[in-house]
């Protein structure tokens, strides 16, 4: 259970760098707002930032609070994701992220606890 945890901490840590920093050092559209241009790339820091979280609880799996807090921000982002759809027809892409952000999440959550409880992680 704890290798399969550490995997998907390694494998969102590295989307979160890639995108974050992809996002962060793109090229300025003019066709967008300048302020959605900033509030966007302070977002995309933010999400490249949450890699740390992510990588520091691959060496540290007992770190529960930041463990949870890292799986219930992945969860809520893959909700608003899914309500946005009320807005545009998902493509293949956008079904994966919201999956992989709605499903691993609980089940990673109640893989930790388990563990702890039995006192694996510590």
């Amino acid at each position: 259970m704890l290798l399969f945890i550490r995997v998907f901490l390694i494998l969102y840590g590295l989307i979160a760098i890639g995108t974050g920093v992809h996002a962060m050092t793109g090229p300025y559209d003019p066709a967008i707002e300048p302020m959605a241009d900033n509030s966007h790339r302070f977002i995309a820091a933010i999400w490249a930032s949450t890699a740390l979280g992510f990588f520091y609880c691959v060496w540290d799996p007992s770190e529960v609070m930041l463990f949870r807090f890292l799986m219930i921000a992945l969860f809520i982002g893959g909700i608003v994701r899914a309500a946005a759809l009320i807005h545009y027809s998902p493509t293949p892409v956008i079904w994966a992220v919201i999956l992989l952000e709605l499903v691993p999440t609980p089940i990673l959550w109640y893989m930790h606890s388990k563990l702890l409880i039995t006192g694996a992680l510590n």
